[in-house]
């Protein structure tokens, strides 16, 4: 939030108040004060007024047994008018079983926030075990399916906006995360998807897809699973199965359309 100091429209404590928010995740549901503190790195005692301001307004409740906080159901009133807006992703919801239990795996679609890839719809075939994903789960951008779909496929500004954020978060990484996803663009203007061949998970294999939903807002899914179930020989024959899944998806009545694939300048 340093960037934003010149910046007199903006609201630190507000910014401050949602970064305590945003720390919560599916693997992170319980946080003492400290956690807070060393998240977000603000000090303990700004964690404490925040902390004690979204109690009172409900989206934070503190467990005194252990001492530590956790989101309030009341948090799901925000979120739930996202979802709406992305009024159409029950329509992909059998089309994403299907190819699920085709492939073995898990069938995923997902939007961007940040640098990761919030899963908002989920189909697994029924012998999946492993890879416990749900609605709300978060998934990298770079070394996933999804995420190099998603680059690939978003405008220059938001593609440029990415990078900055690559730079500026993780500038060990970045030159190798320029070279990933600039081969992702080629992918997908040549395949019309992008593949992650044990980069996210050694033993994970996955393809991803670009779509557009109704309201015009990008996103991007996934189909993925463990690299016995899905050994990179059979990513072609999926990838091409996740094509035309969201071609189905976007041929619906009110679902937005992808500009078509064209050569791209790499970053």
């Amino acid at each position: 939030m340093e960037n934003d100091d010149k910046d007199r429209h903006f609201v630190t404590s507000l910014a401050r108040g949602l970064s305590v928010l945003a720390t919560f995740t599916p693997d992170k549901v319980t946080m003492s004060a400290g956690d807070l503190a060393r998240s977000t790195g603000l000090p303990k005692s700004t964690i404490t007024r925040l902390t004690h301001t979204l109690m009172k307004l409900g989206y934070l409740s503190f467990r005194e047994e252990i001492g530590h906080y956790q989101l309030h159901p009341r948090i799901l009133s925000l979120g739930y008018p996202v979802l709406a807006n992305v009024d159409r992703r029950h329509v992909a919801a059998p089309l994403m079983h299907e190819l699920a239990n085709h492939s073995g795996g898990t069938v995923s679609l997902g939007l961007r926030d940040g640098l990761s890839m919030v899963l908002i719809e989920r189909s697994r075939n029924r012998t999946v075990s492993a890879l416990p994903l749900d609605i709300g789960s978060r998934l990298p951008l770079a070394t996933t399916g999804m995420g190099r779909a998603y680059f690939a496929a978003a405008r220059l500004e938001e593609r440029r906006e990415i990078l900055d954020l690559y730079a500026q978060h993780h500038p060990e990484q970045f030159d190798e995360v320029r070279e990933v996803l600039n081969n992702a663009m080629v992918e997908y203007r040549e395949r019309g998807y992008c593949r992650a061949i044990g980069s996210w998970e050694h033993d994970v294999n996955a393809v991803g897809a670009p779509v557009r939903l109704s309201s015009e807002m990008l996103a991007a899914f996934n189909c993925g699973g463990p690299s016995h179930r899905l050994p990179a020989d059979k990513l072609e024959d999926l990838g091409e199965r996740l094509v035309q899944l969201a071609e189905d998806f976007q041929a619906s009545e009110w679902v937005g359309q992808l500009p078509p694939r064209r050569e791209r300048e790499a970053f």
